[in-house]
């Protein structure tokens, strides 16, 4: 009994610590709002906000990480774990969270250090207001103390779950505990800084495909691989300096905090309806063309992009409003679909793009350009879906049948006046980003604002609809931090093994045309979007890639479009697509066959936008060079 009143407790507590990063979120959309509109308006910025809203995203991030590990949220690879049961299951769960565990355990070691070293010297920022700096180091070590604290509770749960699975229980407690073990006799064999670098690297990245099949959440796996790399070839001290070092600087980033904000602008836009309202508008002005309310999605998918900035967000949205209207109106299930699916990915290419913002961290380019070049190409992936709708029906009228409904033009007109909420935001962020009026983050900090002054003028938003998008929003972004911090911890690792430029190197030195490369990096991309999640994948090859696409003469922005279509393609790529599961959810009735076979159109359609993205490349360069 009194086990069980210290997990409500511990449940309570993730959950409370969840709500103080909400509530964080909810200050940094406001602050950034409110430096924008004194600035532009009165000419007086709020003094400090700048180094505040970096402070406040550790905030964000941290007191929510535990939670999700609780409600199992943090993104793994489910090829090998989800077809085991039973004690192999469990015993290979458990094996991966001892892994965790010891990760994290020194990380937060660290980070505990840095904050009672910035308390006791009195460690504060030079800006306008001297803001000191333990507060935020602190909050960053409780999150991750929570989050080391749910991962004892759940190895203590499989440890019990094991031991009731069977008589051979034992035996699989040792398999669980063997990754641990090798990890240790290995570390326990080599000297650092004796061993070749390149050997180290690529025994590291083959380690860390092994870790994240067993079913280890890959924030988790990153992280261990990146200190056992990094202990090898630099030494204990160094590599405890960088996972104080790194989890602090990287997450508490005022660029990054676009990701927050876009992602809460998103689920504001659905919540107060402005999705829908955006879906009906494009009923009226496009159920009439062969494919009817298929060809409505598409366009209302793509301006719902424009305020959403994460493809799995856009299509989990979509499918809740777009697929029970098409089944109304006769679509074809598998076309419903695999058109919601396809489309839902277009909010990682058109702006706002959570994809584009990391890309653009990781290969140092411009953020706001790299969003901009993001428009056409979205705008050409939607024709091209419009267009594949059209043929297919024209092939198959079952498919479709015409829309019953006629609508008159004064009804398509006054129909506008419902979706003035969505066109406000998305002029608000590609205008102002595009004309330099504004920066993305600040870009994120109003239309997050916009949509949630617009839901409570239009009182389409009520209360309990905010908590559930902030929530969402913390979620989301926890997640996604998590993963951005430990990956970096493996790039700083694979940096000092000289792998990804002794790899650039040889990419370029290959006798072979410059497009055969491309080429092979566009089928790389495509295979591992079946098996992985892309923000992952492009933090492990972006550091070896885009290199060598650079010294092969490839433009920057044009190259980062194309990686992000193709993670949009990742998404709806089977098995495991991540918009695959959501439509399988909101669908039940039809297998997983039967949503792969929908999609595949629509996969042909995103490999075609990258063929003709090659050859038109002004289409993702032009807009940027007016900035």
């Amino acid at each position: 009994m009194f086990s069980g009143k210290l997990e409500k407790a511990q449940i309570a507590l993730e959950k409370g610590f969840s709500g103080i990063s909400a509530a964080v979120i909810t200050f940094i959309m406001l602050l950034t709002a409110a430096d924008v509109f004194l600035r532009y308006v009165f000419n007086s910025p709020l003094p400090g906000a700048y180094t505040l809203c970096e402070m406040m995203m550790l905030g964000a991030v941290y007191p929510a990480v535990a939670y999700v590990q609780q409600q199992k949220g943090h993104v793994r690879v489910d090829v090998v774990i989800d077809r085991l049961k039973g004690s192999p299951r469990i015993s290979f769960e458990l094996g991966t969270l001892l892994l965790a565990l010891v990760a994290f355990a020194a990380m937060c070691w660290q980070s505990g250090l840095l904050a009672w070293g910035a308390w006791v010297s009195g460690d504060y920022d030079m800006g306008e207001i001297h803001y000191p700096f333990w507060p935020a180091k602190m909050v960053m070590t409780i999150g991750l103390g929570l989050l080391c604290l749910r991962l004892i509770t759940d190895i203590k749960d499989h440890f019990f779950q094991l031991r009731n699975s069977g008589r051979h229980w034992i035996l699989w407690l040792i398999v669980s505990i063997l990754p641990l073990l090798a990890f240790s006799i290995f570390l326990g064999q080599v000297t650092p800084g004796q061993v070749d670098p390149i050997t180290i690297g690529w025994v590291m990245l083959v380690a860390m495909v092994v870790v994240l099949f067993m079913g280890l959440p890959i924030a988790f796996g990153l992280l261990f691989i990146g200190i056992i790399g990094y202990w090898v070839l630099a030494g204990p001290a160094r590599t405890l300096s960088v996972l104080g070092i790194i989890p602090y600087d990287k997450v508490a980033n005022y660029t990054l905090s676009v990701i927050p904000l876009f992602i809460l602008m998103g689920h504001l836009a659905y919540q107060a309806g402005f999705a829908t309202s955006m879906y009906n508008t494009c009923q009226k002005w496009f159920g009439h063309l062969p494919g009817s309310m298929a060809q409505a999605t598409v366009v209302g998918g793509a301006a719902f992009g424009a305020a959403c900035g994460a493809g799995v967000a856009s299509c989990a949205t979509l499918s809740k409003i777009c697929i029970p209207i098409m089944r109304q109106h006769g679509i074809d299930d598998k076309m419903a679909v695999g058109c919601v699916g396809g489309v839902g990915g277009l909010a990682a290419l058109i702006p706002p793009s959570i994809m584009m913002v990391i890309f653009a961290m990781i290969t140092y380019q411009s953020a706001a350009k790299l969003l901009i070049a993001g428009v056409i190409p979205g705008l050409v992936c939607a024709a091209c879906f419009m267009v594949l709708i059209y043929v297919m029906v024209k092939l198959n009228p079952k498919l479709a049948p015409p829309l019953k409904i006629k609508f008159t033009w004064k009804e398509r007109f006054i129909s506008l006046k419902d979706s003035w909420g969505v066109g406000i935001l998305g002029f608000t962020i590609i205008g102002g980003i595009l004309t330099g009026v504004f920066t993305p983050t600040e870009a994120g900090g109003l239309g997050a604002a916009g949509a949630f002054f617009l839901g409570l003028i239009t009182r389409r938003l009520t209360f309990k609809n905010f908590m559930e998008a902030v929530m969402d929003t913390t979620k989301t972004t926890a997640m996604i931090f998590l993963i951005i911090a430990t990956a970096l911890v493996l790039c700083n690792f694979l940096a000092i093994s000289r792998l990804p430029a002794v790899s650039s190197d040889f990419i370029t030195s290959l006798d072979v045309p410059r497009v055969v490369i491309l080429t092979g990096v566009v089928i790389l991309y495509i295979i591992a979007g079946c098996f992985m999640d892309m923000t992952s994948f492009m933090f492990l090859t972006m550091p070896i890639i885009f290199p060598a696409m650079m010294k092969l003469g490839y433009d920057p922005l044009w190259f980062g479009v194309i990686i992000v279509v193709l993670c949009e393609l990742a998404l709806i790529t089977p098995p495991f697509g991540m918009n695959l599961f959501i439509l399988r959810a909101m669908v039940p009735e039809l297998t997983m066959g039967e949503i792969i076979q929908g999609s595949f159109p629509f996969m042909i359609t995103y490999a075609l936008a990258v063929v003709i993205l090659s050859i038109f490349p002004w289409l993702a360069t032009w807009l940027p060079s007016l900035m």
